[in-house]
């Protein structure tokens, strides 16, 4: 066996191509408490009058997202997009399998794009092409 080993060689001088600004982007995951008490929280004092807190649309617009994946991680498994438009009161509460717990639908695709409109950035939105609809 021999000892070989990589090199990386950088030449500022040159560009293959533009860096996609899509690069500086994020994702919002419904895990623990990223979107429930942590993006949205209607029950908290810090809340806005969409129950999105204050706090944290202020700390995100610092991060100048150019866009933001919704819904994130494994969340996006068993989410089916329709579950998350309309009327809150009307909306499915579902078993979610991927964080086994119960899924209100309160914070859903109507939310996330609000959302994206608060802190000026553009949504992505992840398809679920298992169970999910286009």
């Amino acid at each position: 066996m021999t000892n070989q080993s990589a090199k990386i060689y950088i030449d500022n001088n040159r560009t293959i191509s533009a860096i996609s600004l899509l690069l500086f982007g994020g994702f919002a995951e419904h895990m623990g408490r990223c979107v429930y008490e942590g993006i949205y929280d209607p029950a908290s004092p810090h809340a806005d009058e969409n129950g999105f807190r204050r706090d944290v649309l202020a700390a995100l617009r610092e991060q100048n997202y150019t866009t933001v994946r919704y819904p994130g991680g494994n969340f996006l498994s068993g989410y089916n997009w329709l579950d998350g438009v309309g009327p809150k009161d009307q909306r499915p509460r579902r078993r979610e399998l991927a964080w086994q717990s119960v899924e209100t639908n309160q914070f859903g695709t109507n939310e996330f794009i609000e959302f994206c409109r608060a802190i000026d950035t553009q949504p992505m939105l992840g398809v679920n092409m298992g169970t999910g609809t286009i």
